[in-house]
């Protein structure tokens, strides 16, 4: 138990190195071994880089952990990926209003043609045969 306290301690100072130092990472983690790449799973940092124990999953792991990006670089591309997604609402909003504005024009000119159609066949008030 007093291990994976000092792990987690271990851990939350190289984290700390790690956004205090301009980013460094360590080049080996606790165990001695190269960290790895690896994507965040959890709803809160959901594809979110970070660098690991390479024994992690298998119940070795020492307790590396360190962001592989910035908060800020997070946040920055998080956000890029909300703008791919108006801009994709945005497309389909635009499509809708064209084809509404498209059905209306078409109604309109049903409209005119049968207004003038009805007027053409009556004369003040009369019938009018050609």
């Amino acid at each position: 138990m007093a291990s994976h306290a000092s792990q987690a301690a271990r851990s939350c100072s190289a984290s700390y190195r790690n956004s205090s130092q301009g980013r460094r990472r360590r080049t080996t983690c606790y165990c001695g071994e190269r960290p790895v790449l690896m994507t965040s799973s959890t709803a809160e940092n959901s594809g979110r880089r970070f660098w690991g124990c390479v024994n992690y999953g298998i119940g070795e792991e020492c307790g590396y952990f360190v962001w592989a990006e910035s908060e800020k670089e997070q946040e920055v591309a998080r956000l890029k990926r909300k703008i791919i997604g108006l801009k994709g609402k945005v497309t389909t909003l635009e499509r809708i209003l064209t084809m509404a504005v498209a059905v209306a024009l078409v109604g309109w000119t049903c409209a005119m043609i049968l207004l003038c159609e009805k007027l053409s066949l009556t004369r003040n008030g009369r019938f009018f045969l050609h």
